[in-house]
């Protein structure tokens, strides 16, 4: 497994506050990395850190294996391409302008490979049709565009699809999974749009507090996330007696309350039940998402 980013009790004060305490996180090359963490939790003074604007208080992290201490660590980070906030674009040019601004920027010799970056991220038709009049999404691509720009092994996105509309924010999941995908290029993307997240995320990792409190697969997660029945009971001995005659998944949560795993008819279910008289006080089925997930995470309760 090489790491393109590992962070060792990583530290960021200002003056009393701790934005980042002693955080270690791991990003695996090739994946999409989602960071979720609500407002303040820690998220974009974590990519800042990692784009070099601004330094740790204390603590270290490595890029491709190379310590920030280290002086080759500004060579390493030319392999980086960012967006954190919102993209830096000028509103009064066109698309292709704006490439050209960012390659004499960058040193970049040539423009031949402008008319293949605009393609990539859909705004090849743009013409000469100004930045200001493009759509919110149409502008984040260019910024995706613009960060593309020295041909990137890591893309960081700092909120991506905010206040996207739902055709842009496809338009966006399209163009990150194709990146990764096709360009192999790992991918650092922060958001608060939970649902859309799950849909591209490989790899999670939860932010609160300024740490990491937990870093999963979408693979293990999908099996902590897998459909369920909560029942509460006042006998559950009964209850573990008829699961384990029936080879059920279970867990019991709580003295009372047992979660029984897999794709079930509820209605039948409290049928079968009852046919074995066993009668449930409460029993319901319990929505898995990334977010009740999260939600449960930061709550306290303990999904190992």
């Amino acid at each position: 497994m090489e790491l393109v980013i590992e962070t060792n009790n990583l530290l960021k004060k200002y003056k009393d506050f701790k934005a980042i305490n002693n955080l270690n996180m791991h990003l695996e090359k090739g994946a999409i990395y989602g960071l979720i963490g609500k407002n303040g939790a820690g998220k974009t003074t974590l990519i800042r850190l990692i784009c070099g604007l601004q330094k740790p208080t204390s603590g270290t992290y490595t890029l491709y294996g190379v310590k920030n201490t280290d002086k080759k660590i500004i060579d390493v980070r030319k392999r980086i391409g960012a967006i954190i906030e919102t993209p830096s674009i000028y509103q009064n040019m066109t698309a292709r302008d704006n490439l050209i601004e960012q390659f004499k920027l960058i040193g970049l010799p040539s423009f031949d490979s402008i008319n293949d970056l605009l393609e990539l991220v859909g705004l090849a038709h743009t013409g000469k049709k100004k930045v200001k009049n493009f759509s919110l999404g149409m502008k984040q691509r260019l910024g995706i565009a613009i960060a593309l720009a020295t041909s990137p092994d890591l893309l960081i996105l700092d909120e991506p699809i905010n206040g996207l509309d739902p055709e842009g924010i496809v338009e966006i999941r399209e163009l990150i999974l194709n990146l990764n995908r096709k360009k192999r290029i790992t991918i650092l993307i922060s958001s608060h749009y939970l649902d859309e997240l799950s849909k591209i995320a490989t790899h999670y990792g939860f932010v609160d507090n300024g740490q990491v409190i937990k870093e999963i697969s979408s693979d293990e997660l999908n099996k902590k996330m897998e459909q369920k029945i909560e029942i509460k009971v006042n006998d559950i001995k009964e209850f573990v007696k008829y699961f384990e005659k029936k080879h059920y998944t279970y867990e019991v949560i709580e003295p009372n309350t047992i979660n029984v795993y897999g794709k079930f008819n509820l209605a039948k279910f409290i049928s079968e039940l009852a046919k074995n008289n066993l009668v449930a006080e409460d029993i319901h089925e319990k929505e898995a998402t990334l977010e009740n997930y999260y939600l449960n995470l930061i709550g306290g309760k303990n999904y190992d």
